[in-house]
């Protein structure tokens, strides 16, 4: 049976080991499966060993993988599986049973859930760019969160402060406008931000009458005031 030769320390990751078997380089496995396996120098592994060792060093870059991921911001579990499932140029893509068992537990862990990754995502959007809540929720089912977990975390009551809170946002590049050429361009906007046209109509005559003090006349006899273009 092959033989452990060698077991050295990672050069950069001082929890990882590299195996050597009969002097050549078999797989790198971390200090606890190290210590659990009891495994040392002159030890003869059977295959099924081997086999059994390298699966947990897969998994266990699998798991450091999703982690690296998880660390700029939340994820969602569709996300994250996506992300272990992409093929790479010179790596052999991971089995999906594989990237299940890393994906449960992260999820006992705490690290994975969806109900918090869409509070945070709609947290997000409100605080930095407001769009409405059918919206936010079609952007939540894109990273595959459950259409019953979006219903749940965005509130369609709030749209019109949502478009209030995005059309400020928007005031800084619409100094100096006549009424027409505001609403022709923060009206859009909102549309574009997933608001109805009521929601919109409405916020721009709000926001008008915020910052310049009177009521916008909406031409009402040509029906101008009842059209947003979005050119």
């Amino acid at each position: 049976m092959p033989k452990i030769t060698t077991i050295e320390p990672h050069r950069r990751r001082p929890d990882e080991w590299h195996i050597s078997l009969d002097g050549d380089y078999a797989f790198t496995l971390d200090g606890a499966t190290l210590v659990a396996e009891s495994l040392a120098v002159g030890m003869e592994l059977s295959e099924d060993d081997i086999t059994r060792l390298r699966a947990a060093a897969e998994e266990r870059r699998i798991y450091d993988s999703a982690l690296s991921f998880l660390t700029a911001r939340p994820r969602s579990r569709a996300e994250v599986r996506r992300r272990l499932l992409r093929p790479r140029p010179n790596r052999q893509t991971p089995a999906p049973e594989v990237v299940d068992r890393v994906l449960a537990r992260l999820e006992r862990m705490g690290l994975l859930d969806d109900r918090e990754f869409s509070e945070f995502w709609v947290e997000q959007r409100e605080r930095f760019s407001p769009r409405s809540a059918s919206a936010v929720r079609f952007e939540l089912r894109q990273r595959g969160v459950a259409r019953e977990i979006t219903e749940e975390t965005v509130d369609s009551d709030q749209d019109e402060e949502r478009a209030l809170t995005a059309g400020r946002q928007r005031l800084r590049s619409l100094g100096g406008l006549d009424y027409e050429t505001f609403r022709d361009r923060l009206g859009p906007f909102l549309l574009r931000r997933g608001f109805s046209y009521t929601i919109a109509r409405q916020v721009t005559k709000t926001l008008w009458e915020e910052t310049h003090g009177d009521t916008p006349e909406e031409d009402a006899e040509d029906g101008t005031g009842d059209t947003l273009d979005d050119d």
